[in-house]
């Protein structure tokens, strides 16, 4: 559950055209986690995904769970 190898949290946040691509990946990555795991609420699920990915903004994360909800 943690975020994939290689994924600096930097990068992720920065404005930089390159980070958009590693930004997509994560939020595919926390996607597929809350697939596999289905939490029962949006409690649950942010809980999730700030055990797995605790240096990811929480931004990133709502980002990914409102994704994954449609």
């Amino acid at each position: 559950m943690r975020a994939p190898a290689g994924t600096s949290t930097a990068n992720v946040i920065s404005h930089a055209p390159a980070a958009s691509g590693e930004a997509d990946q994560l939020m595919r990555a926390m996607r597929a986690v809350l697939a596999r795991q289905r939490p029962a609420s949006a409690a649950e699920a942010l809980q999730l995904l700030r055990r797995g990915y605790p240096d990811i903004p929480l931004a990133l994360r709502i980002a990914a769970l409102g994704a994954a909800r449609k």
